[in-house]
């Protein structure tokens, strides 16, 4: 602990970043990826299409929905008798109208209640009696009326929903599948978003750390200068720290550079154009203590594309069950009631329908059995042979996400150990730098040992920014391990 606290002192203090971007806001990674959810484009659209997907699998379910059905008819029918009519007819107006209420069960029933009116009014060629002992007419109008119910129930293909049920399954299924695809998608642009943030705020301490490794050889290089027209020191060893001070110039340019290239990206990733990020980034050296004490990775789910397997999986078992039921014979049974009324006035056909005197009662079965088996077995196989192949790509799907994890969980106790020792590493290579800086000015070493101290001290300080970004992205990497299962509506 002493150590870990003693790194990021040197780190802060070789940085010195307090003073620098202390008037700039501050925006923590957890603050920039609420920002890239918002703002960036990829993730926009995956959010759109989940939640299309989602509205669009409602249209399954209504297949139990009620619904209502009408129908109105009017005619005009001036044609007059034809061969065979009973009665001599000029013209004849009617009205026709039904409406019916249906409901499909998942036990494979259907229900229908339904009523259907119809008034004619006939103009007759010449008066006639309608039947016997009645006077005759020019014209009449009459009235049918027929409120009925009836109810069908599958004995077969979908008795209990079987052939419906199949297919809403599959359907769902491979919404899922699609979404948690969406969703993996999703999770990479933000692990790539965090990428991009530990990358930038990389590229500031080292541009920081090379303009202050560039300040202490303009220091070597000047106090050379002075020694050189003093003639207390050697040329060579001026030329040396001209050659240590332009090194250094470079790098900080190349630094510089990376800085602008991560800045480019750090915007790309909220939707913006430009390389200019005018805000303060949390500091890699914070997250040494904040990991300390994380001896292993865990996690809470598993990767959303082996959840994508699983409903693929899923559905093609739906799928292969659906085609089971469609290549079944079906069976149907049926039943209708029928109350019915006729006559030449309206109340007195209403009171035939509410008393009942004319019912109509009707059952039947209908059978249908398809011929072509061949066709059906060929189809039937290969649904099959997609099962089998989903099953296979599921297998594949989580023997990879378990290989991953235990790699995973390998490099991070292998990083941290590597990230121990680069700390000591710098800690002592720091040392180095002040004890060498010190003996130059006792004149017991010469620049060319300071410069190399130096340099061995830029590679212990860079070591230890790669291993803690190293240790980041293994963090972020396991974080797509904590994908729940989820319902469609949950998504």
């Amino acid at each position: 602990m002493k150590n870990t606290k003693t790194i990021i002192v040197l780190l802060l203090l070789s940085l010195g970043l307090a003073g620098n971007l202390s008037a700039q806001e501050t925006i923590t990674l957890e603050q920039y990826l609420a920002q890239v959810e918002a703002n960036n484009p990829d993730i926009k659209s995956a959010d759109l299409a989940i939640q299309a997907a989602y509205g669009k699998t409602l249209e399954l379910d209504m297949v139990y929905s009620p619904y209502l059905t009408a129908n109105y008819n009017y005619l005009d029918d001036r044609s007059g008798s034809s061969f065979g009519s009973t009665f001599p007819i000029d013209k004849m107006t009617v009205n026709s109208w039904d409406i019916g209420a249906n409901k499909y069960f998942s036990t494979g029933s259907n229900l229908s209640l339904g009523y259907s009116y119809t008034d004619s009014e006939v103009t007759l060629l010449s008066p006639t009696a309608l039947f016997d002992g009645a006077s005759p007419v020019s014209s009449f109008t009459g009235y049918e009326m027929k409120p009925f119910v009836r109810l069908q129930q599958s004995l077969l293909r979908d008795f209990n929903s079987g052939l419906t049920g199949a297919g809403i399954k599959k359907a769902k299924a491979a919404t899922r599948a699609g979404q948690y695809l969406l969703i993996y998608k999703k999770q990479q642009v933000l692990m790539n978003a965090k990428a991009v943030y530990w990358n930038l705020t990389l590229a500031r301490e080292v541009v920081a750390f090379r303009e202050t490794s560039l300040t202490r050889t303009g220091k070597l290089l000047k106090w050379n200068e002075d020694k050189v027209k003093l003639d207390l020191a050697d040329k060579a060893d001026l030329l040396t720290a001209q050659a240590g001070y332009k090194l250094r110039q470079l790098n900080l340019q190349l630094a510089q550079e990376d800085e602008v290239k991560a800045s480019r990206s750090f915007n790309q990733f909220l939707g913006r154009s430009g390389d200019t990020v005018d805000v303060t980034l949390e500091k890699l050296a914070d997250k040494i203590a904040y990991y300390e004490n994380l001896k292993t990775l865990t996690k809470t789910g598993t990767r959303a594309d082996v959840l994508s397997a699983q409903a693929a999986y899923e559905s093609s078992e739906s799928a292969d069950r659906e085609t089971y039921y469609r290549s079944l014979p079906e069976l149907t049974a049926f039943g209708q009631y029928t109350a019915h009324g006729l006559g030449l006035q309206y109340s007195d056909t209403w009171n035939q329908v509410a008393n009942g005197d004319k019912p109509a009662y009707m059952l039947g079965l209908s059978f249908i059995v398809p011929l072509d088996y061949k066709t059906l077995n060929k189809v039937r196989q290969g649904y099959k042979n997609d099962f089998y192949s989903a099953k296979q790509t599921l297998a594949q799907a989580e023997l990879a996400a378990a290989n991953d994890w235990d790699q995973l969980v390998k490099d991070w106790s292998n990083v941290k150990s590597r990230l121990s020792l680069a700390q000591e590493i710098m800690e002592v290579q720091g040392q180095r730098v002040m004890q060498e800086q010190t003996r130059l000015e006792r004149g017991r070493s010469t620049t060319f040992l300071v410069l190399n101290a130096e340099n061995d001290l830029d590679d212990a300080t860079l070591n230890v920014y790669r291993l803690v970004f190293e240790e980041l992205m293994t963090q972020a990497r396991a974080e797509l391990y904590n994908t729940p299962a989820q319902s469609l509506e949950e998504k």
